[in-house]
């Protein structure tokens, strides 16, 4: 289980070959003893500029043979069991170690270090009674086709006289929080308005640069049992009042949107209906397994890891294989300062 193998360490994970092995004197092979270097949960393939990297091998015994090993980096032995580089760039590691006469050595792993880039998170305020909400489900689609350094969510709410099925419990928080009066409403990063008409370029011009802190995740769902564990490391140490927010959305559901384009030529929903019949919600706000505005980070040196994990029933009525989650740090005023976006049972590492 997660809780079970959650560690501290960037640990990397490779089965163990043996490239050579000496004779016994009737010159028959001695059996090859096998091994692996250890992953954590998160399967953390990427670490930032000067954080160390630990190595570590446990046999298939189960004894940790860590300290009997010479580790090479890109083909250079490295001093101790941790490695560390002040230069982005690709690597690979493996282990030579003695057992039983037989020299040991592991195939090679591949890592990166990285500079973080910043995933610009947008958050869609929507309903299904709202007819001008389409205009902002398209400019997300729009968004999707450009890049990859967002992390969407769509936060319903009911109205009064029209039940939304995806009616988020927590969204009058939300609101109060972040100045949200009135359907739709669109915001970059929890604290721009994406006014309309929602230029792409207002998040395109953003989503993708250097910054100095990143987040790795992992989700595993067991009979409808969810456990996400959160990973995030600075570069130069976390802010007071920094907090987690972690989310669980679902794609893919249908439903009928109101539509005030249907008569509009200029708008891709122009004949389209109103309501539009069978509409594809995405990036829908399920739960939130931390507190909707985020759990408070305790104060985290530069290059440490921050972890912390939850876990939640998830109700039957999901799809599961739509869900995903969508973890982001904000500071003490609310704004967000990276996030990190991954389905269920996926490994996301820094990125």
């Amino acid at each position: 289980m997660i809780f079970e193998k959650a560690m501290k360490l960037f640990l990397i994970m490779i089965m163990l070959v043996s490239v050579s092995c000496s004779k016994t004197e009737d010159n028959v092979p001695l059996t090859t003893p096998t091994a692996q270097i250890e992953v954590d949960n998160i399967a953390r393939k990427a670490s930032l500029i000067n954080q160390e990297i630990p190595f570590k091998i446990i046999n298939e015994e189960g004894e940790d043979v860590t300290e009997f090993t010479t580790f090479y980096v890109n083909g250079v032995a490295v001093e101790g069991t941790s490695f560390s580089s002040d230069i982005i760039g690709d690597f690979e590691v493996y282990g030579v170690y003695m057992e039983e006469g037989v020299e040991v050595t592991t195939s090679a792993e591949a890592f990166s270090v990285i500079i973080p880039k910043r995933k610009i998170v947008v958050e869609d305020y929507t309903g299904t009674w709202c007819g001008f909400c389409p205009r902002v489900a398209n400019a997300v689609s729009l968004l999707k086709e450009e890049t990859d350094n967002i992390a969407i969510v769509a936060i319903h709410e009911t109205a009064n006289s029209f039940e939304d099925p995806m009616h988020f419990d927590q969204v009058q928080l939300l609101k109060d929080a972040f100045d949200i009066e009135g359907f739709p409403a669109a915001k970059i990063n929890r604290s721009v308005n994406w006014a309309t008409p929602h230029v792409v370029e207002d998040v395109t011009s953003i989503a993708g640069l250097d910054t100095n802190l990143a987040l790795a995740l992992n989700s595993e769902l067991v009979d409808g049992a969810l456990t996400v564990q959160i990973n995030v490391v600075y570069e130069e140490g976390s802010s007071q009042g920094d907090k987690l927010v972690v989310y669980l959305l679902e794609d893919g559901i249908i439903y009928d949107q109101v539509n005030y384009y249907d008569q509009d030529s200029s708008s891709p929903f122009y004949n389209a209906g109103s309501p539009i019949p069978g509409f594809e919600h995405n990036e829908v706000l399920r739960n939130s397994l931390s507190s909707v505005l985020g759990d408070e980070i305790p104060l985290t040196s530069a290059l440490t890891e921050y972890i912390t994990s939850y876990s939640i029933t998830v109700p039957s009525s999901y799809i599961t294989e739509n869900l995903s989650v969508v973890a982001m740090v904000v500071d003490a005023d609310n704004n967000a300062k990276n996030a990190q976006f991954a389905h269920l049972n996926e490994d996301k590492s820094y990125e």
